[in-house]
Parts: structure tokens; sequence; C-alpha cells
């Protein structure tokens, strides 16, 4: 038996480090999130760091059939360079847990034979307003 016929999948975020400076305003994909205690405390209010992993995928015009805009290979995988990207701020970990807790109270009011909806990928851009960041 191979590893891969088991069926699990690697939680890793794999990619090289980008600072996330560098993806302001820039429209990217966003494939997980991992959250974690900061290493640095003190640096913010909840005491996390949340590690992305970024794909700078090309984005089309229109949609396809299931609602996406990235281009995608044969297995539906998005095209692109993946990087890794670390942040503390508050404002965006607060975003996601918020997303994560909508989408699972969608799934929960799903009836018999409807699809559970997923997070990510997620479609979005990073902008910054003074000192604060904002999902887009």
């Amino acid at each position: 038996m191979r590893f891969s016929d088991i069926g699990i999948k690697s939680n890793a975020i794999v990619g090289k480090k980008i600072e996330i400076e560098e993806l302001f305003n820039k429209r990217i994909l966003i494939e997980k999130v991992l959250l974690a205690p900061t290493k640095y405390p003190g640096k913010n209010q909840s005491g996390l760091r949340m590690q992305m992993q970024i794909v700078l995928a090309t984005f089309n015009e229109n949609c396809d059939a299931n609602g996406d805009y990235f281009t995608k290979d044969n297995e539906g995988v998005a095209i692109g360079e993946r990087r890794s990207c670390f942040t503390g701020s508050d404002i965006l970990i607060d975003e996601i847990q918020r997303a994560e807790s909508q989408v699972a109270e969608i799934n929960k009011s799903l009836k018999d034979g409807e699809k559970p909806q997923t997070l990510f990928p997620i479609d979005t851009t990073i902008v910054k307003t003074g000192k604060c960041f904002q999902f887009k």
C-alpha cells in the first residue's frame, strides 16, 4: 500500500515566503490558512498568527461552471505560483474566523443532497487602509 492510497492530505502550507505588503491591492487566491499562537506575544490582541497559502493565480473575466474565476488544471486545482504569507493582523484573523463560522452555519442548514460549501479556495484582495489590513 502507498501512503497516498490512504487519502490523508497534508495540512502543510507550501511555497516560498512572501511579505504581506507585496500582496496589497493584488487579486489573489487563498487556498488554506493555519491559525496558531503568535511567536511574538503582545503584538496583537488575539494572541494568534495566521499563515496563508496564497496562489498568484490568473483570473478570467467570466466564471466557470463552479462559479470560479481562476484558471485551473485538469484536476480543478488553481494554476499559479504558491506562496506562504504570515500575518498577525487581528482584523484579517477575525475576518477569516467569521467567514469560517458563516460557512459552517450555511452547511448546517443544507437539505439532503445539497453540496456542502467550503471557504477555500477564496478569491480576494488584501487592502491596507491606514494601519489596518482587510479582505475585499
